[in-house]
């Protein structure tokens, strides 16, 4: 390990490093094309064990936040989807690693997709000039500004208006309807599929019910996605984790925070930007690091660029209280 990659790991001691992913391997490319290879996770695990990291379910590392001198990171993974259990699962019965699954409710099971899953497959089966009739159409409807993807257009259309305008491009352009496609592809987690993750130490925790932009909700909404997330969950015989992580790392208002997880019955939200102080116990919004298209070079710089801003912000505050002994009076 270099002196730059040991300086940055000293920096990192007390704290808990959280990285999620969708997909793992090339399985469900199609589905999904994000994701992180097997090869660049069997990396990550080694790299974090041979700097001493411990690896830890999210509820064990939030109710034993590590003491200065101790190394934890928590692997997640988001939407349940099925490369979780295909792929990802003989990795982590080999090094030993739990994991904390982030459930979206309406998709457990493989009853039903959320808008963002629809569109891949409709992108799979239309071209951008066949689109285009479609995203000038949604522009109209919503009083939009044109984007240049659908998808990104899409982001402002209310989540109501997502779900039904997948559903026509669906019928459109894809060659079978959707529960025919769910049940011969299965890209989310079965229930015994999860059964077996939860053997092999796996969690489940709360990713809304029908994954949605909380960036767009109202608080009534926001409480009923993650109430109805639970009940299905705990109807089909897991008690969720108390950790909710955003839909596409969309946060709410962080003012609202404190009441959601209250009234929610949880610990923590999760979202995407990424600080090391974020991950405190009092706190109500943990973040992490995203794995998403990780490749093998790049996972030791995912470790040490949090970490070498710890290092800067430390550096920062030591000038500061330097200029202001300095500027005092004599």
């Amino acid at each position: 390990m270099s002196i730059l990659h040991k300086i940055g790991i000293s920096a990192l001691q007390g704290s808990v490093l959280l990285f999620y992913f969708h997909s793992v391997g090339s399985s469900q490319r199609e589905f999904y094309p994000g994701g992180i290879s097997c090869e660049a996770l069997r990396q990550l695990i080694e790299y974090l064990h041979d700097a001493g990291f411990s690896f830890r379910r999210l509820s064990e590392a939030y109710h034993s936040v590590p003491e200065k001198g101790n190394l934890v990171a928590v692997l997640c993974c988001d939407d349940g989807l099925a490369s979780v259990y295909h792929e990802a699962l003989p990795i982590l019965r080999e090094y030993k690693v739990p994991l904390t699954v982030f459930v979206v409710g309406k998709c457990l099971d493989n009853r039903a997709m959320a808008w963002n899953h629809k569109l891949i497959q409709i992108c799979r089966h239309a071209s951008e000039e066949q689109l285009l009739p479609y995203l000038q159409k949604v522009c109209n409807r919503y009083h939009l500004r044109a984007e240049a993807q659908l998808s990104q257009c899409l982001f402002s259309v209310p989540d109501s208006g997502k779900d039904a305008f997948c559903d026509e491009l669906w019928e459109e352009f894809c060659p079978t309807d959707q529960s025919s496609y769910l049940a011969e592809h299965e890209p989310f987690l079965t229930l015994p599929m999860m059964r077996e993750l939860s053997e092999a130490g796996a969690e489940f925790a709360l990713h809304s019910h029908s994954h949605a932009d909380f960036s767009r909700l109202d608080y009534r909404q926001m409480l009923h996605e993650i109430r109805h997330n639970r009940d299905i969950l705990s109807d089909s015989g897991y008690k969720p984790a108390p950790f909710f992580a955003f839909p596409y790392g969309r946060e709410c208002d962080r003012n609202l925070l404190p009441n959601l997880c209250r009234e929610a019955s949880i610990k923590a939200c999760l979202g995407l930007r990424y600080r090391i102080t974020d991950n405190r116990q009092q706190s109500p919004l943990w973040q992490r690091i995203s794995l998403e298209h990780c490749t093998i070079p790049s996972v030791k710089e995912l470790v040490l660029k949090p970490a070498l801003r710890r290092v800067k912000d430390a550096l920062v505050s030591l000038l500061n209280d330097t200029q202001s002994v300095r500027q005092r009076p004599v």
